[in-house]
């Protein structure tokens, strides 16, 4: 299978899948596949697991890339003034998880 994605392209889109919560192995799958180009059958093989799960797996994180246009996003992290920083996370919203962490019970928020 030929890669979809380099290496730098992954790590430049990987902080996408940190705000959805996937799992590290699921994101490994995906890049065994998609950046190193091998074969959800060896892939599976080598992990103890079943070609649907990595083909899930893959579809998963490609979804998520859709979604996001991740082809077309750039990580930034830059310090600003508290004015400007309200901006960019005004702009950064679309791409954030908008579901709040669920609070720890007997924990002060």
């Amino acid at each position: 299978m030929h890669p979809i994605y380099t290496a730098e392209d992954w790590k430049r889109i990987s902080p996408v899948f940190a705000s959805r919560r996937l799992a590290v192995s699921t994101v490994e799958i995906a890049k065994a596949i998609l950046v190193d180009g091998q074969r959800p059958q060896d892939v599976a093989n080598d992990r103890g697991m079943s070609k649907q799960t990595v083909h899930a797996a893959v579809k998963r994180v490609r979804a998520i890339l859709d979604e996001h246009g991740a082809s077309e996003l750039v990580p930034v992290m830059v310090w600003l003034p508290p004015e400007l920083a309200a901006q960019v996370m005004e702009m950064a919203k679309p791409y954030m998880d908008t579901k709040p962490a669920p609070k720890k019970a007997g924990k002060d928020a």
